[in-house]
Formats: structure tokens, C-alpha cells, sequence
């Protein structure tokens, strides 16, 4: 679902519209207070479908601003995005994720977050290094992509790429010592 915070300015009223698919569907007041009248003319000012705000922007323009809410990705979600584009990248087919991964995931995230001493920018970092340097492993490694296995064996895998280079260095350029 997307949102969009809608500033009438006059009233320095704020409320959230949500949009499923691009159609708008969700009403929230989130500052200031609305009247029976503004209540009964609110649908004038709301977009009905997500393509439509530009339209809406420029119609009211100085009087009501229309504002996306941009939503930060989790921790999680970098994680599993970056394993998702190297699983499909290295096996050309896309991956069966189920709860029993996303509980190994959560664990590799535990334990990366440990070794950058609770940074999350610098922990992705080395789980993307750790992605990239798979072709570096041991055959046996190469053929188990399943984030189950990585994590079970998450240790040998670090410590197979720390004797390769004995410091990782991620892509910012910050040096990561395994």
C-alpha cells in the first residue's frame, strides 16, 4: 500500500490517503480538525486513483500540498532483496522462501550485526560481499544456496572468505575485519 500525506494549508489540516494497486482506498486524519462541512467536501480533494495527484498538485497548487510517504526498507528486507538477486542471478530461477528461511535470515542478520559492531549499512554490506565471493568457496559450498545452509554454516563460509583476503572491504570502502 502507498500513501500520501495531503496538507490543506488554510486549516493546517494533515491526512493520509492510502492507495492499494492505484486506487485509492484508505482515509486517515493525522493533524489538525475537520469540520461538517470539510468532512462533506473532503472527497474533493482526493485523488481516486494514485495517477491522478499530479492533476490534483497542480489544481490546488499554493493551497493543498500532496506529499508521498516514502517508506524506508527494513534491515530484512535489504537482506533478503540482495540474497533474492544473487539466488536467481546464480541459479537462474527464482528461490522458494518460506518461514524456515526468513528465521535463517534473521539469524545471518543477528550474527553480521555482531561482527560490524551493530551497524546495519556495514552488516548488508557484508552480507552482499559475502554473496559476491560465492564463486570463491569450495564446490560443495557453490552448490548449497539455501539460506538454511548458509546460515547453519554461516562460520565456515566467513572463514573460508577471510583466509582468501584476510579483511573484507565493502563497497563504501570501509574495511571489515572477519
Amino acid at each position: 500500500m502507498n500513501y500520501l500525506l495531503i496538507e490543506i494549508q488554510k486549516t493546517n489540516t494533515i491526512i493520509k490517503a492510502g492507495y492499494k494497486l492505484g486506487v485509492f482506498c484508505k482515509l486517515e486524519k493525522i493533524k489538525g480538525k475537520l469540520n461538517k462541512t470539510q468532512l462533506k467536501s473532503i472527497g474533493q480533494i482526493i485523488p481516486a486513483q494514485e495517477q491522478d495527484i499530479p492533476v490534483y498538485k497542480k489544481h490546488f497548487e499554493n493551497r493543498i500540498t500532496y506529499n508521498p510517504v516514502i517508506k524506508q526498507k527494513t534491515l530484512l528486507t535489504q537482506f533478503l532483496e540482495a540474497w533474492l538477486q544473487f539466488y536467481e542471478n546464480y541459479t537462474q530461477m527464482p528461490p522458494k522462501y518460506t518461514g524456515a528461511d526468513c528465521n535463517a535470515l534473521k539469524s545471518i542478520i543477528s550474527h553480521l550485526k555482531k561482527l560490524t559492531g551493530g551497524v546495519d549499512k556495514e552488516a548488508v554490506e557484508l552480507w552482499r560481499l559475502v554473496l559476491d565471493k560465492w564463486d570463491t568457496l569450495s564446490d560443495f559450498h557453490k552448490s548449497n544456496t539455501d539460506l538454511k545452509y548458509i546460515n547453519s554454516k554461516l562460520n565456515i563460509i566467513l572463514n573460508a572468505i577471510k583466509q582468501q583476503n584476510n579483511t573484507v572491504v565493502g563497497k563504501s570502502g570501509s574495511s571489515i575485519e572477519l
